[in-house]
Parts: structure tokens; sequence; C-alpha cells
């Protein structure tokens, strides 16, 4: 039987996909038990001549190859074909430490968990370390879906919308056909997530050492992507994602209040960008295409923090949104 299937998309990583495959390899768990799916995402560099030669020496190694569809298709691929108990993605730039999965996989069979997360530690690009998870609190707490999804996020939490180092069960997703979206190209993990804690029943943490996460130039993560049209659209098609998955879901549950913040995220984000950056054009542009898929107003039973005083600002008028973040920005500078 196969546990977990470990899916790794690939685009430009050439200098560190090796080293990524590697690490997944010098591992305590028979390479008979899990798999590692590399969806080679037409890359132009040599990642899929480094992964072939790997599946010489490796013979848990499976290789996708697709034109150019972007991070969140070449996931999906690779879940579709995956046959493990668990997905675990891991980004083809970063590494987990040796002979951790047979404890990974245990913890969450044991407890029939539907969602792990996984402890990771942040290195810049000299490879010094800066940052590192704490979830010694909530290793011993099996929590629902919803607490699952706020229990690690807070000031001091780092990527707290990342789906990578976390396992799901196989399952889960089928059974609820949740997958990456396309033509998201920011925070695509984000609204992943969403869908996922607001139908997993049982998360739980982990504090073991797991996961080692390098930060370097020309990533999503570090790009001035959230800032371009490509990005704006791509929020107005996640909102209208979410708005249909959030039909599926009971009204006034907590489940519904999930949806509801996310979907905030992804409202008031592109219009924030655009505030921060002056462009008004699209703003306006932003604002009639919420109208026309019927946000005039957002639901805002559900949200928390920013969100919400920025959804109780919209749901006034553009204009006291405008005030509000406008606002908070005088704040934050005379504050400092």
């Amino acid at each position: 039987m196969i546990k977990l299937s470990i899916i790794i998309p690939a685009y430009k990583v050439e200098g560190y996909i090796e080293k990524c495959i590697r690490s997944l390899e010098d591992q305590d768990l028979p390479k008979s038990e899990y798999e590692i799916i590399v969806t080679n995402d037409g890359s132009p560099d040599r990642c899929r001549e480094i992964v072939e030669v790997l599946q010489l020496e490796f013979p848990n190694i499976i290789l996708i190859n697709q034109e150019n569809q972007g991070v969140s298709m070449a996931r999906n691929n690779a879940i579709a074909k995956a046959q493990g108990e668990y997905i675990l993605p891991i980004d083809p730039d970063d590494y987990v430490v040796p002979n951790v999965l047979q404890s990974v996989y245990g913890n969450a069979k044991s407890r029939n968990l539907d969602v792990l997360y996984l402890a990771y530690e942040i290195f810049d690009r000299e490879g010094n370390p800066n940052w590192e998870t704490d979830y010694a609190s909530k290793d011993d707490t099996i929590f629902d879906g919803v607490e699952g999804y706020f229990a690690p996020r807070g000031v001091q939490m780092k990527d707290p919308d990342r789906s990578w180092a976390m396992l799901y069960k196989s399952e889960m997703l089928r059974k609820h056909k949740i997958d990456y979206p396309k033509n998201v190209p920011f925070l695509e993990d984000g609204l992943f997530l969403g869908k996922v804690f607001t139908v997993a029943e049982r998360v739980g943490f982990s504090s073991a050492k797991f996961y080692q996460r390098t930060m370097r130039m020309g990533s999503a993560t570090n790009s001035r992507l959230l800032f371009s049209k490509k990005a704006i659209d791509g929020f107005l098609l996640a909102v209208n994602d979410l708005i249909r998955f959030s039909k599926t879901i009971p009204n006034n549950s907590r489940q519904k209040g999930l949806i509801n913040h996310v979907t905030a995220k992804f409202v008031f984000l592109p219009l924030t960008s655009c505030l921060k950056s002056n462009n008004f054009r699209d703003f306006i542009t932003i604002v009639k295409s919420l109208k026309q898929i019927g946000l005039k107003k957002v639901d805002l039973e559900g949200c928390s923090g920013i969100y919400l005083k920025y959804g109780k600002a919209y749901n006034k008028s553009i204009a006291h949104f405008v005030a509000l973040y406008y606002l908070l920005i005088l704040k934050v500078k005379y504050n400092r």
C-alpha cells in the first residue's frame, strides 16, 4: 500500500531540485510505501533531465511532463496520479530533514487526521535560519477544520496560507473535489486551504522538525506579482470560485463563516493592493466586477480581524472603505 504521495511542481529550479528529492529519499519509510511525483511544468532548464537521472537511482520517483500550465495545474496533475493515502506537497527549492516520513505518516494515521500541519524553519539566501514554527502547545490537540484554520495564525506567523509541508487525506480531497485553482497566480494556496478546512473534521499539528524553507529572489512569494493585473484577475476568479463552493455549505454554520472569511480576503487584497500602488483605474474596475458577480456587499458572518474591519466599511460604501484604508496607513506611519 502506498502511504504517502509527495507532489513536487518543477519550473526553473535546476539548481535546487536534486537536493530536494534526495532529502525525500533519505527517509525511514520503505521506498515501496511512498511515491514522489514530480511535475515538470514545461521548465526550460535541466529539471527534466535531472529527475530522469534520479529515476534510475530511485524506483519511487514518477515524472510527469507537461507544457507550462502554472503551479496549480502542476500540483493538480500530480494529485490526479497519486495513489497514496495522504498527499504531501513539497516545493522544489525546499528540503526535508532525514528520517521523518515514518513518524509523520504514523502521526496522521494513528489519529485519523484529515490534515496534519508539519513544522518548518525558514532560511535566508545565505542559509542562515531566521524563523521557525512553534507548534508544541498544539501537539496533543485535535481541532475541527474551522479551529484548525485559525489555530496557527497570528502576528508572528510566517506564510499562514502555505499548503506545502502539510498532509492531506486523499479521500477527503477527492470526496469534496478540492484542487488548486487555475489562473490564480497569487495566494492559490489560500484558496485551496479555505476549501480544505471547511470540510476537514480532524486537524492535528506536529512540532517535530520536518521542513526547511529557503527564500530566494524570483519566487512568487518574493515577487511583485500581487500588484499585477494578472494577480488582480486571479483574485476575481478566486472570489467566483469561493461563491460557487459556498453554495455547498449549510447557511449559518461555522464552515460557512470560514468561507466568508476567505472570500473577504480575496475581495479586499486586490482592492488594497490597487490603493497601495495608487492604481485607481483598476480599483474602479474591480469594484464594478465585484458588483457584477453579486458582491455589492460582503457577507461578514465568520469574518475576523482586518477583513471584518474592511468589510464593515465596504458594506457602507466604497468611500468608507477607501477612507478606512488611508486611516489605517496613517496610523501605521505615525505609530512607528
